[in-house]
């Protein structure tokens, strides 16, 4: 059993906040933190305000993001009329991101950039039209992983959205290291390297959960639509010997819910 699947909640928050701090503090010395939204988030997003919302009422609507990192998704969303807010651990990740919203003008759609965990969300009950999460959630122990997916349930309106990116099972990163899964956690691995010599990709950040499918109902449980969606592509050769693999397969789940 894991360290950071046995540690106190406290303990556990603390070594995930020191974790992802160095990791932006290393991004930003190398230039390479996130500064474009992701496709995976902004299209799902798209599809589901089309045919319910016109534009010119994006205004009344609230979206949150937990893991916002630098912000280039709020960014996005703030950037059509929305009202957004964002929660992250680190906070290095929301200097950026309140950097990001000077810089282009967009403070007056900006509700709040909390430091927090993605366990205790600081927003009312049903106060919420839309909550997104990239690559969050994955790296959380069980039993905030089940919290965080409760607190998503928990902060939607009824007929709010969920639009996660999260780890599938069909990564390469877990068919070269599943022989190291927690037996009481499957498709958690605690990954490491000796290839990779920062903490910005994944084989070196630690705790990693993959996803199965039939995951989604139970850990979204409340929502009356749970579609997860496969997205699957390969890297360049060139990148995938830096990572370690002759060839690396990105697997991902583009989780689709409302409630």
């Amino acid at each position: 059993m894991s360290e950071s699947s046995t540690a106190r909640p406290a303990d556990r928050a603390a070594a995930m906040q020191k974790t992802w701090d160095t990791s932006f503090q290393e991004q930003i010395a190398a230039a390479a933190y996130n500064t474009a939204p992701v496709e995976a988030l902004v299209r799902t997003v798209a599809h589901h305000l089309r045919p319910r919302v016109e534009p010119d009422a994006y205004g009344a609507l609230h979206y949150l993001e937990v893991g916002c990192g630098a912000g280039p998704n709020l960014v996005w969303l703030a950037e059509r009329g929305i009202k957004v807010s964002g929660v992250d651990i680190s906070p290095t990740a929301l200097e950026l991101a309140r950097r990001s919203f000077r810089q282009r003008g967009l403070e007056a759609r900006l509700g709040s950039l909390v430091h927090g965990s993605a366990t205790a969300l600081e927003f009312p009950d049903s106060s919420l039209d839309g909550v997104l999460e990239s690559c969050v959630f994955q790296h959380l122990a069980r039993d905030d992983r089940i919290k965080a997916f409760a607190e998503v349930v928990r902060v939607l309106k009824p007929g709010g959205v969920f639009v996660g990116h999260m780890l599938n099972r069909r990564h390469s990163t877990y068919g070269a290291q599943r022989d190291h899964e927690l037996p009481e956690d499957p498709g958690t691995i605690v990954l490491s390297s000796d290839k990779v010599g920062n903490k910005f990709h994944l084989e070196t950040i630690g705790l990693s959960h993959f996803f199965a499918r039939e995951e989604f109902s139970g850990l979204l449980a409340g929502c009356s639509v749970v579609d997860p969606c496969e997205v699957t592509y390969e890297l360049t050769r060139e990148e995938s010997r830096r990572r370690g693999y002759d060839r690396y397969f990105q697997a991902m789940w583009i989780v689709y819910a409302v409630r």
